[in-house]
């Protein structure tokens, strides 16, 4: 399913915004309420997401499958968009932004699931990255012993806190067991990709990086390395907010995005402020 939000005629440059794993478009929804009548908002299925997902081009490798669905949708539009991109969304809309740099007017991502550069990294990076391995290997290990469940509470309790899933309603946890296999493929297609921290020195547009101070290390870890390898980007640092923030706290995040992509439509540089005499 695409969403779009139309709001009244404007000239900035649409956004498209892509959704974490276990989510669908619709977790944008406050987005296009808060940015009715500055930006029109596509939101997309992402692939094995939503009612009407998009397909992922096989012919492709790692994060590639679902980019490329999804740069397909932003050349239809016939501009260059402000991408947004949040967790799974955000390492995507990375690798759009290496693939398709003339289709991004800016970048704005929360804690992109980008871990497979950490296995060439510090100690520190390294031992994040088995962390996430493990993760992975868990998830899929309960889906291969048919407890979907168990596999999604390993799943929702990292990202989360301890205890997030036993509080779940069982609709909602049937839910996400019936995701189970779009986030193995999610896992399968981010631990595959092959770009380094330093190729993200040849992507040089304005770029908002952000991550909340209470989600796990390695999103932070992530987040702050990517921030720093960009050659025009941002970071924020948001306390007592977690991976989930976009989803359960929009307010905090909404407000980012708009502020980094109105400073792209209109820069500061471009204003003329009135001259002022002294009474």
């Amino acid at each position: 399913m695409t969403i779009h939000f139309k709001p009244t005629e404007h000239a900035n440059a649409p956004i498209v915004a892509l959704h974490s794993s276990a989510s669908n478009s619709g977790q944008w929804s406050q987005l296009e309420a808060d940015l009715e009548g500055r930006f029109d908002v596509y939101a997309f299925d992402l692939p094995g997401y939503g009612h009407a997902p998009l397909d992922g081009d096989r012919s492709q490798t790692g994060a590639a499958i679902s980019a490329s669905a999804v740069i397909s949708e932003i050349e239809k539009l016939g501009t260059a968009v402000h991408l947004v991109g949040h967790s799974n969304g955000g390492g995507i809309a990375i690798k759009i932004a290496l693939m398709r740099p003339d289709l991004v007017k800016s970048l704005t991502v929360y804690e992109p699931a980008a871990f497979h550069f950490l296995q060439n990294g510090t100690n520190k990076g390294k031992r994040l990255f088995q962390q996430i391995r493990l993760l992975s290997g868990l998830v899929t290990a309960a889906a291969a012993e048919g407890n979907a469940a168990a596999g999604m509470q390993h799943f929702l309790d990292f990202w989360n806190s301890d205890g997030f899933w036993q509080n779940l309603p069982s609709q909602a946890q049937e839910k996400f067991a019936g995701q189970i296999s779009s986030v193995m493929t999610d896992f399968a297609n981010g631990l595959a990709e092959t770009w380094q921290l330093k190729d993200l020195a040849a992507v040089e547009i304005p770029a908002l990086i952000m991550t909340g101070l209470e989600s796990p290390d390695i999103a932070q870890h992530v987040s702050v390395a990517i921030a720093k390898a960009l050659p025009n980007a941002r970071i924020a640092l948001l306390p007592e907010l977690g991976h989930m923030a976009p989803v359960f706290q929009p307010e905090w995040i909404n407000a980012r995005i708009f502020e980094h992509v109105a400073s792209v439509e209109r820069p500061a540089a471009t204003f003329s402020w009135p001259k002022l005499q002294a009474a």
